[in-house]
């Protein structure tokens, strides 16, 4: 209300009579009245944008021009505009007003409209509609018509696309078309013939003229034909050819056309007017009637026309045809809304927008240039073109603007609705912002407000932005804030954001804060480095104090990963990058980041290489010169560096490459070869050199040969040496390449006895490959003479000069001859004879061997070898260290190397008597007080014949009582009297020969006392084990009352089991140092030993003692080394050596530890071994790299593990390959010996250096500074050191080097060149006057040595002709002239002109040049210099110096391809150089073509006017690449190895020279493997590249039985090839990985659940688990082991309930495939875990007649609440607690339990246990014990035996009757035994349901009871069998059960199935057992228990567990369960036995 009496108020101050104005009046003017008012109160910063100037309307433009489109617009700042194209925005707002297309195209034509807005709203214009004049070329199709004579021919003309559209006109073979009567033009440029003949006939074409831009196009022809037809009649009644068209024209326009043809004959009777309304129109009408023109229509011109055509003066009927014509009128407004409509909120107000036109116009809202129907606002309502806006708000404040259109035109209107009444306050204050200078800073004004609040920015006092006021940086921006754009460091204070409106005034303030802006100070230069080196990219900032700044970098657009330490790495903002490659080529950014702006720097890396190997080598023959060869390639990759030069290697006949031409031009890519040799082969290959280096040579191109002669010399360095007694191998090399004349077929070899005439035996060797032959059935030991000739496809050569060898020896056919033998002594027998003939020795003779053998034991032969003595007849030699007094068989032979002669006869020979060894066996009986009975055994080693014994004793303390007595040999017992009651005695025994007494046998006894056999010894205990030793502790057992003789120690050796087999390690016969330890020498080390001991006395032996424990040696090195050692040679600098893996038994530590050293060393000694490691320890083979060539190893191999390496092998030698020499000749010289020759001289390579035999020597000559290839001279043999070369060019520098080679090839030649000139025969200097006779000179001649000379005498100012010619012994050569002024004003010359390079004469490696001369100073021009530089940072060098003083052009060669250069010149006269001219522009040489086999990286850039545009990535590309290899075939070896072979790629697929597969290096080709576990390939896949040349690889250290996908390629020179079709292999299986975890759950005092997780490396198929659980401390002295195995993988859990309460367990799980992999462990304590509740109280039960019901109250609830409950029940006639029901409720205390889940006649008691999260608690006390339903088969039984009731009170096993049926089914089955009946073993399968007596099978059950927890009384239920997937066994100390030794082991059988779905389940021995029990009821009794015990096996039992029938399918075979409580017994509710067990046969057989 207030600013609408404002509003009044500022009306009335005006003047103006608001009653007295109409509302337009006062509408038109509130908007200014407002303003008005605004301003007198100062705040006039709010006013609504208006457009100065609506849009044109339609203009046209021409294709290509530039258009603006202008949008003025005022209003309060800040205005901004956007602009529409087709009702789609193509701006978005901004303050430009200005739509610009630099270049019009015809798709940029559309209606066109500006939007702008400010705080106020926003306003669209009217739209402008943007045309493109255009006209494209007609369709070139031609066209053809026929026309019946007489009719009308309307002929279309051709489309074409134009506008506007085109002008016509019609042509007829060339002449224009004027309409007339019978010629019409249409409106649609048709052409209208009417009435045609055959003169109508011929061409057409249209001629177009778009008049907009001036175009003008010719259509393509139409040719019209004329049919003939029967002549028509005189009249034809008219035709309406071209029928008017309905129009529409809008009201105001000049004209409206109304068209209409007709045909008819004749035609100059024919008439055509026009008609409306019946009425003739004659206005309009033109002279032929065909067009009506209606001048400035008006909506009365609206109507139907009529058009009719007549036949004058006929009574032919007329025609008609009917148009309409519209007329349409523009819209226009009725009533328009005001410019300003003020309201205030909740008011309602109308806009009106009232509008007429025809057709009636669409009317459309906006608001702020938005359609009223996307704003869905339903307070805004349209009535009948009024606009209703219901209850305002401020939000409706805008301009709302109306648009009328329709087809005739478009207008619009709008106003500014401005509400009042609400205050101005802020929704978004202005905050304190921090920036950086430079950058732009936003603060925040969002208001609210009505009228809209005015927004003024200040800096103190200054205003910056406003509605009228706009400082220069800083603008309004319609949000209401404040941007300053750019920031400047003054800019720093507070802003204040004042906003007003006609109620109120707020501001408010925020400050600024301006940072320095960062920016980079040291930006990275460009580089270019070269491949490998480190590339350092500097980068540094300069930034604000106050912030931080962080460093990082791109290349491209890629954010790169730096590291400290790797390859690319940043320091202090540099990038460094080491080992550079052609990936880092780039454009590298430095990008600065900081809270102060961020800034960054790009520079350019190049990393540029080695350039590639020239591609698609080829050579081609001359066809007309036979000794030249055209060479030509394909420019390669010039590695980002310019070629400098091509070398060209050629190898002739398979030689060594050498160097043909050493700087070849790079401009290059063909050369013409010449000075080759016929009937010779060769192979040219060639490399680039560019900045860097020399690149990789090309694939070598075809071996082409020339015309065959016979060679003219024989094979050379033949070489013979005997292979057998009756063989020679004779190997040679092949004739010298220069006398071979040919390609070499083969050899012919012959040879005879040397020095004997007679015929030669001829070899032919048809193969040139083969230079060997062995030459067999020749005589042995003798010599041969030999001779080799070569043959070529021309026939023999030469043979060459004979070589002898003898054939190897043979062994002698002849013993040795008088041979004697004769004992020496007792040990040794001496051997005299006389050597055999020597025609019979056969060889030489190696020496002799001395053979005896004892005569009863031929097989044990000792050998002596003894020397020959070629100076003697007579021989002699001993055989020592035999047996004494022993008869022998002797002989003597005579060998040489190949083996042994026939021995001589053999002759018997006794060794000679000697001391008797001790007796034996001595040992004494009889023992008295005083007397005693010893006896004895003759010696073991008598050594003699005995005479007799000595026996002596004495008392033990009394050495002088002693007594001895001689007896005689026959004596072995004596009687020793007159002993001394209860003394101890030693007595001795010792045997006598004739050679004297022997060695006594003492031993101890004490009289009175007899000795008795010795005690075992005990308390083994093993300490101080060592590798090879242990030492055993022990109490000694008793001595049996004498001496222990002997201490005897055996052992298992290297098992774990128990059983295995013992044998003796070790005796001692004297007694122990210690007395009671003994040191066993000579262990195994890393093997596992358990010790037994007994001692032995004269007596005997003592039992054995009880076993050591299991003990293990420890690990040790190796003791031999691995055996079978070979060398091959592998390559020039490798060996490969190979060896039999070691013995596992040769270990001596951990299998997974043993590995070997292969060590190779020089035989000379010198240098450093080269040492290999291999760590698997079944490898068999390693190659030894790095070796020098053609040198001879000693190798050697040992084996290591973990603590040390073994012996070395002995060393076997082995030399690499022959080689190229490493280093040239030595001392070379150069001495020119005339004007054409040089003598060259020599030394010979360093001996380390030559690397195998030297064949000869090359000499390299060339003229010095030419860019050729050295001319070579060949010398061979490597006697001669000298040359002299001939034939030279005379006074010329020539460089000189020489070379070695060997058959492998070329050595280096020697460095640096030697320079030497030849000789020169002097000059000749004439002159003349230019005007004188040409003939008439002045001569003088100089020495050869001069090189100026000084004429005098001139005259001034004179021209003179000058010439000059050389002399050599030949004579003149022809004379060079030039002209010579002498004048003394003579000046350096002026520099070329105009020096530019044309772009046609620019080639890849070379380009045109051209000039203008300059002035020549007065002194003649004698040459031209130019220069180049190489751009970006290249230096000016010279080029050439050489350029003719006539020369106005020049060819620039030797250029790089692709490379940027400028040239310039100087010239040079007779004062001196000019100044260089000015330089060229920039030129770039073409790029080469691609090079077949090589591979190449691609990248594209685009580029413009300005530059050029980033490179692509780069592709890969490969030229020539081979296939892939063929027939891969993948086997499975082991758990970690596949083995791949393959065959190589066709010929014809191999794009090149493949030779293998081989190391990958330059121009090597290889293979590359990749391989990957399936389903895993970006996680898995790995590359190998091989280094061998089989086409098979071993792929070791895979995962275990996992399929891999393997894929080869094959390499050539041009690179890796495809990868094959991938082929699968899968490893063999292995053991598995330990399971992934293990979890227990259901933790009770005597139970718990175990489960684990699958391994996670399987390594096969998963058969089972096996789990071991014991307890951590043995329990009551007791330890118990309990196995179980489990069958199948699917369960992965065991209920175990054998348990004791407190008890901690270690439980282990395994996994099983093949074999049982590594456990894993874990440990868990029996019985509620803290925090568990409490027991459940009150346990009772009641029975009904069909169920029990079990009641319990809430016990302790423990840490946390209890989640529910668990019932356990406990059968009568098992004992053990089982779960019964799980998972009732938390609030549940009782069960109802059917007695249909019991079974029958058995009792239950029950528990209930309590849970909670924290797991089970104690279970409750037992209820009392509730049976279940009686079996129907005792149902007769109730009426006869009353007391059968109480079976509920008392167990029926304990009634009367039941003794009573027990006895008379034993007394049946007795007598069935008696009278012979058989019982047959019943297989009937027996439920519990099914009214049958179960039996209970107790002979099946396991008796002999192993680690149990047994109770006091000693009693327990028998088990249930086990489902068949479960082995139980336990492992314990304890033999008892009931306090019985049982005799026999018992064991439950059963066929192995699967485990069923059901719960696992262990029963358990519990200390609560039941009163009443069937089995411990009979178990208490011994009567009933010895008939329990289990039958034999070989007996057949009714109560067997035996399958009905066993198949083959199920195996057939039972799987044993050993155990003493029920194991794995399967739950079955209902009594039905578990799935994949067998049930009892019925009977009681099974326990009677």
């Amino acid at each position: 209300m207030r600013s609408q009496r404002m509003m009044e108020h500022l009306i009335k101050a005006t003047g103006n009579d608001r009653e007295a104005k109409s509302e337009k009046d006062v509408g038109e003017n509130a908007r200014d009245v407002y303003l008005r008012g605004c301003d007198a109160l100062g705040k006039r910063s709010h006013i609504a944008p208006y457009f100065k100037t609506e849009a044109g309307g339609a203009q046209t433009h021409l294709e290509g021009n530039r258009l603006v489109l202008t949008c003025l617009a005022e209003g309060s700042w800040p205005l901004e505009f956007k602009w529409i194209r087709n009702t789609t925005d193509i701006t978005e707002y901004s303050p430009e007003y200005r739509y610009k297309i630099a270049s019009l195209d015809r798709e940029d034509a559309g209606v066109y409209q500006c939007v702008v807005r400010n705080r106020m709203g926003a306003l669209i214009q009217t739209r402008a509609d943007v045309r493109v004049a255009y006209m494209d070329n007609f369709a070139e199709l031609e066209q053809r018509k026929t026309i019946a004579q007489g009719r009308a021919a309307v002929l279309n003309p051709p489309a074409v696309a134009s506008y506007p559209r085109p002008q016509v006109t019609w042509f007829r073979e060339g002449y224009k078309i004027i309409p007339n009567h019978r010629i019409a033009i249409t409106l649609d440029n048709q052409l209208v013939v009417l009435g045609t003949t055959a003169a109508d006939a011929g061409r057409y074409y249209v001629q177009a003229v778009n008049e907009r831009n001036g175009e003008n196009k010719t259509s393509a022809s139409i040719y019209l034909s004329i049919a003939n037809s029967v002549a028509p009649a005189e009249l034809v009644a008219p035709v309406i050819v071209i029928a008017p068209k309905n129009t529409s024209v809008v009201a105001g326009a000049n004209e409206a056309t109304l068209e209409c043809v007709a045909n008819a004959r004749s035609l100059d009777r024919l008439q055509v007017f026009w008609k409306r309304n019946g009425v003739r129109l004659t206005t309009g009408v033109d002279s032929f009637g065909r067009r009506l023109v209606i001048s400035n229509p008006t909506s009365a011109d609206t109507g139907l026309y009529v058009c009719e055509a007549a036949l004058r003066n006929s009574s032919q009927k007329s025609t008609e045809a009917k148009a309409y014509l519209s007329v349409l009128e523009s819209p226009y407004f009725t009533s328009r809304p005001n410019r300003t409509v003020i309201s205030e909120i909740e008011k309602n107000i109308e806009l009106q927008c009232q509008v007429k036109g025809v057709p009636v116009p669409k009317l459309e809202w906006f608001k702020d240039a938005v359609p009223l129907s996307k704003l869905n606002n339903t307070r805004y309502k349209l009535i009948s073109m009024i606009l209703q806006v219901r209850k305002v708000q401020p939000d409706d404040t805008g301009i709302f603007q109306c648009f009328a259109e329709n087809t005739a035109g478009q207008i619009q209107a709008y106003t500014n609705l401005v509400v009042t009444s609400m205050s101005p306050s802020f929704t978004t204050p202005p905050s304190d912002i921090t920036v950086t200078d430079g950058t732009l800073a936003v603060f925040s004004c969002e208001t609210s407000g009505a009228p809209k609040p005015a927004i003024v920015w200040r800096k103190g006092s200054q205003v910056l932005a406003s509605g009228t006021v706009q400082v220069p940086r800083f603008t309004l921006l319609e949000s209401g804030g404040l941007q300053i754009l750019p920031i400047m460091l003054s800019d720093a204070g507070n802003y204040t954001c004042s906003v007003s409106n006609t109620e109120g005034l707020v501001s408010g303030t925020g400050a600024l804060t301006v940072l320095s802006r960062t920016f980079v100070s040291t930006a990275p230069d460009e580089q270019r480095v070269i491949k490998g080196t480190t590339a350092v990219l500097k980068c540094a900032a300069t930034h604000d104090p106050r912030v931080t700044v962080r460093y990082s970098w791109k290349r491209g657009n890629r954010i790169l990963s730096v590291s400290t330490g790797g390859r690319v790495s940043m320091k202090e903002g540099s990038l460094h990058i080491s080992q550079t490659w052609s990936g880092d080529i780039g454009d590298y950014t430095c990008r600065v980041t900081s809270p102060a702006g961020n800034d960054s720097k790009t520079a350019r890396l190049e990393v540029i290489e080695l350039p590639h190997s020239p591609r698609n080598l080829q050579v081609a023959l001359n066809e007309t010169d036979s000794r030249t060869v055209l060479l030509s390639w394909v420019r390669p990759f010039d590695g980002n560096s310019p070629l400098l030069h091509y070398i060209i290697e050629l190898s002739e006949n398979n030689s060594p490459w050498k160097v043909y031409m050493g700087d070849v031009s790079p401009s290059l890519t063909s050369l013409l070869v010449s000075g080759l040799t016929p009937a010779r082969t060769y192979q040219f290959r060639i490399c680039a050199v560019n900045q860097v280096g020399r690149g990789q040579y090309s694939p070598e191109t075809n071996r082409l040969m020339l015309r065959e002669e016979p060679p003219s010399a024989p094979p050379k360095n033949i070489v013979a040496s005997g292979r057998t007694n009756q063989s020679i191998m004779v190997q040679w090399q092949p004739p010298p390449e220069l006398q071979l004349n040919g390609v070499l077929r083969g050899y012919v070899l012959r040879y005879r006895l040397a020095g004997l005439p007679g015929e030669f035996q001829l070899k032919n060797i048809t193969s040139a490959e083969i230079n060997y032959c062995l030459i067999g059935d020749l005589i042995i030991w003798t010599q041969y003479e030999i001779q080799v000739a070569a043959y070529t496809g021309a026939g023999l050569g030469v043979y060459s000069q004979s070589v002898t060898e003898y054939t190897l020896q043979g062994v002698p056919t002849a013993p040795p001859q008088d041979s004697e033998a004769v004992a020496v002594n007792s040990t040794t027998i001496k051997f005299t004879w006389t050597p055999p003939p020597q025609q019979f020795i056969n060889g030489i003779n190696q020496g002799y061997k001395l053979l005896v053998w004892p005569e009863h034991c031929p097989e044990c032969i000792t050998m002596v070898t003894i020397a020959p003595e070629f100076h003697g007849s007579r021989h002699y030699g001993y055989v020592t260290d035999l047996k004494k007094f022993t008869w022998y068989e002797t002989v003597v032979l005579c060998f040489t190397t190949p083996g042994d002669g026939p021995a001589s006869m053999p002759q018997l020979i006794q060794t000679h008597a000697d001391k008797p060894g001790p007796v034996s066996r001595l040992s004494f009986t009889e023992i008295l007080d005083t007397s005693l009975k010893v006896s004895w055994q003759e010696p073991k080693d008598k050594n003699g014949i005995i005479t007799g014994y000595v026996l002596c004793w004495e008392e033990a303390v009394e050495n002088e009582s002693r007594v001895t007595h001689t007896l005689s040999n026959s004596t072995l017992v004596y009687k020793v009297t007159g002993l001394t009651s209860l003394t101890m005695y030693t007595l001795q025994v010792a045997a006598v020969t004739q050679a004297g007494t022997g060695t006594a046998t003492s031993s101890t006894i004490s009289t009175g006392l007899p000795p008795e056999l010795p005690g075992a010894p005990s308390n083994l205990v093993i300490s101080n084990i060592s590798p090879r030793s242990a030492t055993i502790r022990f109490r000694p057992g008793s001595d049996g009352k004498t001496d222990i003789s002997k201490w005897i120690v055996e052992g298992q050796v290297g098992t774990t089991e128990e059983t295995k087999e013992w044998k003796v390690l070790y005796e001692r016969d004297n007694p122990p140092t210690s007395g009671d330890s003994l040191e066993i020498p000579n262990l195994i080390p890393f093997t596992h030993y358990r010790f037994r001991m007994r001692q032995v006395n004269v007596v005997g032996s003592s039992p054995f003692s009880q076993p050591s424990t299991l003990m293990q040696t420890l690990q040790a090195s190796p003791d031999v080394a691995p055996p079978d050692l070979s060398v091959l040679s592998a390559t020039e600098t490798s060996l490969r050596i190979r060896w039999q893996p070691l013995a596992e038994a040769d270990y001596n530590g951990n299998p997974e530890s043993v590995g070997y050293h292969v060590r190779a060393r020089r035989s000379d000694g010198l240098g450093q071994p080269r040492i290999e490691t291999v760590n698997d320890r079944q490898s068999r083979e390693v190659t030894v790299e790095g070796l020098e060539e053609w040198m001879e190893y000693e190798v050697s191999v040992q084996a290591f593990n973990a603590i040390g390496s073994g012996p070395w092998s002995s060393p076997v030698l082995g030399k690499t390959k022959e080689s190229v020499p490493s280093g040239a000749p030595e001392n070379v010289s150069a001495e020119a010996m005339s004007s054409t020759s040089v003598l060259v001289t020599w030394g010979s390579v360093p001996e380390h250096q030559k690397n195998g035999h030297i064949l000869g020597y090359k000499v390299l000559y060339k003229e010095k500074d030419l860019e050729q290839a050295p001319q070579v001279q060949p010398v061979n043999g490597n006697q001669v050191h000298s040359l002299l070369l001939r034939n030279l060019s005379k006074f010329i520098l020539y460089e000189v080097q020489v070379l070695a080679f060997t058959r492998v090839g070329e050595g280096p030649p020697s460095i640096p060149p030697t320079i030497e000139r030849t000789k020169d025969d002097g000059y000749q200097i004439s002159y003349r006057l230019d005007v004188n006779d040409p003939n008439k000179f002045t001569t003088v001649e100089v020495g050869s040595n001069a090189r100026q000379f000084t004429v005098s005498g001139l005259n001034p100012e004179s021209a003179y002709v000058f010439q000059i010619q050389a002399r050599t012994q030949q004579g003149w050569g022809p004379p060079d002239e030039a002209i010579v002024i002498t004048t003394e004003k003579r000046e350096r010359p002026q520099p070329t002109r105009r020096l530019t390079t044309p772009q046609k004469g620019v080639e890849s490696r070379k380009l045109r040049l051209q000039w203008t001369a300059g002035g020549d100073g007065s002194s003649p021009v004698r040459y031209y210099t130019l220069q180049t530089l190489e751009l970006p940072d290249g230096e000016w060098k010279t080029h050439t110096s050489s350029i003719g003083h006539n020369n106005t052009s020049w060819d620039v060669d030797r250029l790089k391809p692709y490379t940027s250069y400028k040239f310039r010149m100087m010239a040079t006269n007779d004062v001196g150089e000019s100044a260089f001219s000015k330089e060229t522009e920039p030129v770039t040489t073409l790029q080469d073509e691609l090079t077949k086999y090589r591979r190449y990286e691609i990248v594209m850039t685009a580029f413009n006017v300005v530059g050029e545009s980033p490179l692509s990535a780069p592709v890969e590309l490969f030229v020539g690449e081979a296939v892939a290899p063929q027939n891969i075939q993948v086997k499975a070896v082991s758990s970690s190895q596949l083995d791949v072979e393959w065959q190589p790629p066709p010929v014809e697929t191999q794009n090149g020279n493949i030779h293998g597969y081989k190391v990958t290096c330059n121009d090597c080709d290889s293979s590359r493997i990749h391989y990957w576990e399936k389903d895993k390939q970006n996680d898995t896949e790995k590359e190998l590249v091989l280094f061998i040349p089989e086409t098979s690889v071993h792929l070791k250290n895979l995962t275990s039985y996992t399929t891999y996908h393997i894929q080869l390629s094959a390499f050539n020179a041009a690179g890796g090839g495809p990868l094959s079709a991938a082929r699968k292999g899968r490893t063999l299986q292995a053991a598995p990985g330990p399971p992934s975890h293990v979890l227990f759950s259901e933790v009770t005092g005597s139970s718990l659940n175990v489960s684990w997780g699958a391994p996670l490396q399987p390594n096969g198929v998963l058969e089972g688990y096996r789990v071991i659980y014991e307890p951590t401390a043995p329990v009551h002295g007791v330890s118990k082991i309990v196995t179980v195995d489990i069958k199948g993988n699917w369960q992965r859990w065991l209920k175990v309930r054998d348990l004791m309460r407190g008890v901690v367990y270690r439980f282990k799980v395994q996994a099983r495939t093949i074999t049982y992999g590594p456990e894993l462990e874990a440990n868990v304590t029996a019985g509620p875990v803290e925090g568990s509740p409490g027991s459940p109280l009150q346990t009772s039960i009641t029975k009904s007649a069909s169920a029990l019901t079990l009641h319990w109250s809430e016990g302790a609830e423990g840490v946390g609440p209890v989640t529910g409950y668990v019932i356990e029940s406990r059968p009568s006639d098992e004992g053990l607690w089982d779960t019964f029901v799980k998972h009732l409720p938390p609030g549940s205390f009782s069960y109802t339990i059917s007695l249909d889940r019991l079974r029958s006649g058995v009792a239950y008691e029950f528990r209930v246990i309590a849970v909670n999260r924290f797991g089970y608690g104690d279970p409750s006390p037992p209820s009392t014990a509730m049976s279940g339903n009686l079996p129907h088969y005792f149902a007769a039984l109730w009426y006869i035996f009353p007391s059968f009731k109480a079976l509920s009170e008392t167990p029926f096993y304990e009634e009367w009757w039941f003794l009573v049926v027990m006895a008379l089914i034993s007394l049946i089955l007795i007598l069935m035994v008696v009278f012979g009946k058989h019982i047959s073993t019943v297989e009937e399968a027996v439920t519990l349901d099914n009214g049958g007596f179960t039996a209970l099978e107790l002979n099946s059950r396991h008796l002999n009871v192993k680690s149990t927890f047994l109770k006091k009384n000693g009693t327990r239920s028998p088990p249930r069998p086990s489902p068949g997937g479960l082995h139980y066994s336990d492992e314990d100390i304890c033999n008892n059960y009931n306090g019985a030794v049982l005799t026999e082991s018992t064991t439950l059988t059963e066929k192995p199935t699967e485990l069923s779905e059901s719960e696992v389940s262990d029963s358990d021995y519990e200390d609560d057992h039941p009163k009443h029990s069937f089995v411990n009821h009979y178990m208490s009794d011994p009567t009933y228990y010895n008939s329990w015990k289990r039958q034999p096996k070989s007996l057949k039992t009714g109560g067997g567990f035996e399958d009905s029938t066993p198949t083959d399918a199920e195996g057939g075979y039972y799987q044993t369960v050993v155990t003493q409580h029920s194991v794995g017994g399967v739950y079955t509710p209902t009594g039905q036995p578990a799935p994949g067990t067998r049930t009892p046969v019925t009977g009681f057989s099974s326990f009677v």
